[in-house]
C-alpha cells in the first residue's frame, strides 16, 4: 500500500469512527421513573431504563420522543408532546412525500387512520388496525388500538397505541416491535407506561 492509500484509508476509518462516536452521544439513557416528554407538563413513568434514540430519528418532529429498549429495528416507543392541528407524527421525507397530519375535531376512525398511515409512512407494508376500544390516557377518556404490519424484507411487525384528543392537541403513546419475541417480550412495560402518562 502506497503512502497516499494509506493516508486515505487513515483518514476514512477516522471519519467512520467520528461518525460513530457522535451516533453513540446522541442516544442518552432514559432512567427508570419520570420522562418528560417535552416541554409542558406531560410525563410518563418508565418501569425500567429506556435508551432515548430521539436525536438520531431522521423522521422524527421536535415535539415527538423515541425511546428503544433494544434498538431502533426491535423496539420503538413514540411519545408525543402534543400535537397541533396540522402537526405530523412523522416527519416528510421530502416536500413531494407529504406524511399525515393532525386536525382539530378528528373522529376516532380519523384518529386511527392517521396512525396507521403515520405507521405506513415509516416505510412498513400493509399497516392495518384492529381491537379499537376506550382508554384512560392522562385521566382523559382516550382510544386504544393494536397494529400490525411488516417491513419490506417480510418481517412481521405488532403495535399497539393509545390517542387523546384534549385541549385541541393529541397526545399519542404508539409501540412498534417485531412480532416474534419483541412485541410480547416488551408489551407489560409499554401498557404500564401508558397507563402512567399524565398531563400534570
Amino acid at each position: 500500500m502506497t503512502h497516499r492509500l494509506r493516508n486515505a484509508a487513515a483518514i476514512a476509518m477516522g471519519a467512520a469512527l467520528m461518525l460513530s462516536l457522535a451516533a453513540c452521544v446522541s442516544v442518552t439513557s432514559a432512567p427508570a421513573g419520570a420522562f418528560k416528554v417535552g416541554t409542558t407538563s406531560y410525563q410518563v413513568t418508565l418501569g425500567q431504563e429506556w435508551s432515548d434514540i430521539s436525536q438520531i430519528m431522521l423522521a422524527r418532529p421536535k415535539n415527538v420522543r423515541l425511546l428503544s429498549l433494544d434498538g431502533p429495528s426491535l423496539n420503538r416507543l413514540y411519545l408525543t408532546d402534543g400535537l397541533a392541528p396540522g402537526d405530523f407524527l412523522v416527519k416528510p421525507a421530502a416536500k413531494d412525500k407529504p406524511t399525515p397530519t393532525y386536525q382539530k375535531g378528528m373522529s376516532p376512525s380519523e384518529l386511527v387512520e392517521f396512525v396507521a398511515d403515520s405507521v405506513s409512512a415509516l416505510d412498513y407494508q400493509k399497516v392495518e388496525t384492529s381491537g379499537l376500544r376506550p382508554t384512560k390516557l392522562a385521566g382523559a377518556d382516550g382510544l386504544r388500538f393494536d397494529l400490525k404490519g411488516k417491513t419490506r424484507e417480510g418481517l412481521e411487525i405488532s403495535g399497539t397505541a393509545a390517542v387523546l384528543d384534549a385541549g385541541g392537541k393529541l397526545y399519542v403513546i404508539l409501540y412498534l416491535a417485531p412480532q416474534e419475541h419483541y412485541f410480547q417480550a416488551t408489551l407489560p412495560e409499554v401498557e404500564a407506561v401508558m397507563r402512567s402518562a399524565d398531563r400534570g
